[in-house]
């Protein structure tokens, strides 16, 4: 009698104790301690029995996350899969640094993460757009295509490819130029009172277009140029002989050409562009269609040349 006893007893225990166990299981899965988050993204996780979940970041209640999402990973935890919860936010709202977040259910702390916030300098960013290629992710020589997502406030992932697959066909904006020659001169877009615009546009014929003014201390000169290319991959033939190595092809094309620009100067430069969104390669091969297909002495050094020069003096 006294051992039957003894056993309901302990078996009773055991089933109250799994009982609370269960009911006190839960994981914070994001953000994760130590990691880094930005825009707007959810904070997320799971919990075996709560559907009262609260959310704190640095001892602010933030309100009641959802809760009861599917998550089938937690069956053999949680004996069920209605277990997900999360609350979106937007991290902009924190202006970067280290923060806490806490989260609780029915008013018991079950998980907490100390991480860091990146931020742009405002609550919401609008009516910006941009686009990169980051070479060598998620594999040597293959580029992850990132792209800016207003409602994210992040940038997201577009797709991947091989770092010399992405066709430069089409018509870039210019952003970034950077030049220096023998003689002396050294230019920069990053330099007070200096700026570049213009144009370059690449055919599926092989030939290019460029137009580029330049601006220093508001004095304004331009130039043009046309030709032909080889695109080798890593690098553009242009002007005949000229070699441009690419820095970067994609969504943003970035090269550099150094080599001689007269008998007696040699000068070297970078420009950077942004394709233009708005304009399908084959409407940017039909308005080109009528450059000149002949390759210009110099090539696209030559060009950017006679406007730097001209506006540098």
């Amino acid at each position: 009698m006294i051992k039957h006893a003894l056993a309901t007893a302990f078996v009773g225990s055991s089933i109250l104790l799994f009982s609370i166990s269960v009911a006190a299981t839960g994981t914070l899965e994001n953000p994760q301690p130590g990691g880094l988050e930005a825009g707007i993204a959810v904070i997320s996780g799971w919990h075996c029995t709560s559907r009262n979940i609260e959310v704190r970041i640095d001892g602010v209640s933030l309100g009641l996350a959802g809760a009861g999402t599917s998550r089938g990973d937690t069956m053999s935890v949680c004996g069920r899969t209605d277990t997900g919860f999360s609350l979106l936010y937007n991290y902009n709202l924190l202006q970067g640094g280290t923060h806490r977040v806490d989260v609780y259910a029915d008013g018991v702390l079950f998980g907490s993460s100390t991480f860091q916030v990146g931020y742009l300098g405002a609550e919401f960013l609008a009516g910006l757009s941009a686009a990169h290629t980051i070479p060598n992710f998620p594999g040597p020589r293959q580029g992850t295509r990132v792209q800016w997502e207003q409602s994210k406030q992040n940038f997201v992932v577009s797709g991947a490819q091989p770092l010399t697959s992405p066709s430069i066909v089409g018509t870039y904006t210019i952003t970034e130029v950077w030049y220096q020659d023998s003689t002396g001169l050294f230019v920069s877009t990053w330099a007070p009172g200096t700026s570049a615009s213009g144009t370059e546009t690449f055919n599926a014929d092989g030939t290019w277009s460029l137009n580029f003014s330049f601006t220093v201390n508001m004095q304004t000169s331009s130039s043009s140029g046309s030709g032909t290319y080889i695109d080798g991959g890593y690098y553009l033939q242009t002007g005949g002989s000229e070699i441009n190595l690419l820095i970067e092809r994609g969504d943003t094309l970035t090269f550099f050409t150094a080599g001689p620009v007269s008998a007696t100067t040699t000068a070297a430069f970078v420009i950077s562009a942004v394709r233009s969104q708005t304009a399908a390669a084959e409407k940017v091969e039909a308005a080109a269609a009528g450059a000149p297909a002949g390759a210009t002495a110099g090539g696209l050094l030559h060009t950017i040349q006679t406007a730097v020069r001209s506006g540098a003096n």
